[in-house]
């Protein structure tokens, strides 16, 4: 996919920028726009050579350099050679690290910018809170939005590198897998307002447990101003417990605690979805919400407590809540022949977020039939085992009609199932999605909802696709 900004910097603006050193060209040449990608790289752009666990972006300086790139970062080692590449009217700056002066260039033109910058991370629900906020904004301001997964170390500064003087308002998510990778984007983008939706069970083959996730999400409210905003789900004791003393300003949100913005009276829409009535500063609004489920309430609250700190009002909140639709994988109904319903959470999978979609997928389907069709939850380490065979359990608890599992911890699913009362003859612990997708086949009924869920590396994407090829999409 091709990543490139707007930035307009000369080479000496980028040095000073990087702390780098122009040792081929004019420190007046510039740069218009930046690319990784040396393939697709356009004429005017800064080359990034961002190197990767199959490939070293310094191996195309020259290929970037001949088909236009104005300049190129260098890593200090590897200048002798790239010297070469130093056509008439292009420049190379060396710099300590490439990544880090990506970053440090993306802050750079980042503090030139008018908009303000919102900042989003969490365990769970980053990303639909990412776009609820967008959506919301939308209405009212010129955005930037993080595009795709482009919320690490990498992407993120890319996109902000997008950022122009026409836009209001930046909301990037904030991903991270390692302690000091959120601080580092926090470093790098400067949010005045910021987020963390909540400190669940995820990443924790790299993070260690519980306290180990709170620490490193943590690191979004490091180092707050009183001018500095927050926006705290005090329905997570971890996040409130983090921020409380925090000197900034708070807008509190919540279903289950007093809070500043309020989820009540929550009903499930049988279109699916949910309806809740929103209260902000007083004022109550009922909101049609097309995701599913309390815990996309509660990312609906982070989104409007996230408005309100930038000015909006209950209405224009109601009203981008009331707009906004579920991306695939992400909670999006899929509607087949037969009135056969696939609910698509392809995309991610950890404890909690399992926990809470079992829960509103047992609640939406009502007294239709509910198959499950889940993929392992990674990145749990050595608590991988004990957390598959906790949700088989629940599973069982809830009486779902079958149960397809599929990948290496498909067993413990299973046994964790069986364990709890599930009929062992409604459960598959399959190879492969063929296999799945021949049992949901044999025992698919009209009207039968399917939850389909797991890690994004498990791509069960396949199995939907299948299911849409065998049964028929409306």
């Amino acid at each position: 996919m091709r990543r490139r900004g707007i930035v307009n910097l000369s080479a000496g603006e980028i040095v000073r920028a990087t702390e780098g050193e122009l040792v081929c060209g004019n420190p007046l040449f510039r740069a218009k726009g930046v690319g990784s990608d040396s393939r697709q790289v356009r004429t005017g752009e800064l080359f990034i050579p961002l190197k990767g666990p199959r490939f070293d972006g310094h191996d195309f300086i020259r290929e970037a350099m001949t088909k236009g790139a104005a300049g190129s970062l260098v890593q200090r080692g590897r200048e002798e050679k790239a010297k070469e590449f130093g056509f008439a009217g292009k420049f190379i700056i060396v710099v300590e690290d490439v990544l880090q002066a990506l970053g440090d260039l993306a802050h750079h033109w980042r503090q030139r910018q008018p908009a303000k910058v919102v900042g989003i991370t969490g365990s769970n629900g980053k990303t639909t809170t990412k776009e609820m906020i967008a959506r919301i904004l939308s209405r009212t301001f010129h955005i930037l939005k993080t595009e795709g997964n482009l919320n690490n170390l990498i992407g993120l500064p890319l996109m902000l590198l997008k950022l122009s003087p026409e836009h209001d308002v930046a909301v990037l998510e904030m991903g991270m897998s390692e302690p000091g990778e959120v601080r580092r984007l926090k470093e790098i983008s400067n949010p005045q307002v910021s987020v963390i939706t909540n400190i669940g069970s995820a990443h924790l083959e790299f993070l260690g447990g519980l306290e180990g996730v709170a620490q490193a999400k943590g690191e979004l409210w490091e180092g707050l101003g009183a001018e500095d905003w927050i926006a705290v789900n005090l329905d997570d004791p971890r996040v409130a417990k983090l921020a409380a003393p925090l000197r900034c300003q708070k807008k509190t949100f919540g279903i289950w605690q007093p809070a500043d913005v309020r989820g009540e009276d929550l009903h499930p829409r049988a279109e699916g979805g949910v309806r809740f009535s929103l209260s902000v500063g007083g004022l109550r609004r009922q909101v049609g919400l097309a995701a599913f489920g309390k815990h996309n309430v509660g990312n609906a609250l982070a989104a409007a407590a996230v408005a309100a700190i930038l000015g909006l009002g209950v209405e224009d909140i109601a009203a981008g809540l009331d707009g906004f639709q579920p991306f695939p994988g992400r909670g999006k109904i899929i509607l087949l022949r037969r009135g056969v319903r696939i609910l698509d959470e392809s995309y991610n999978s950890n404890p909690d977020s399992l926990e809470a979609t079992l829960s509103a997928f047992a609640e939406m389907k009502g007294k239709s039939r509910g198959f499950l069709v889940l993929g392992d939850m990674l990145e749990l380490g050595l608590h991988s085992a004990e957390e598959h065979e906790k949700a088989g359990r629940r599973i069982g608890e809830l009486r779902f009609e079958h149960l397809f599992s599929i990948g290496e911890q498909a067993q413990r699913l299973a046994d964790g199932a069986k364990a709890s009362g599930m009929n062992g003859r409604r459960i598959l612990a399959a190879e492969d999605p063929e296999e799945v997708l021949e049992g949901l086949e044999k025992v698919i009924e009209d009207g039968d909802w399917i939850l389909v869920k797991g890690s994004r590396r498990m791509r069960l994407e396949r199995i939907i696709e299948g299911l849409g090829d065998r049964l028929g999409r409306m």
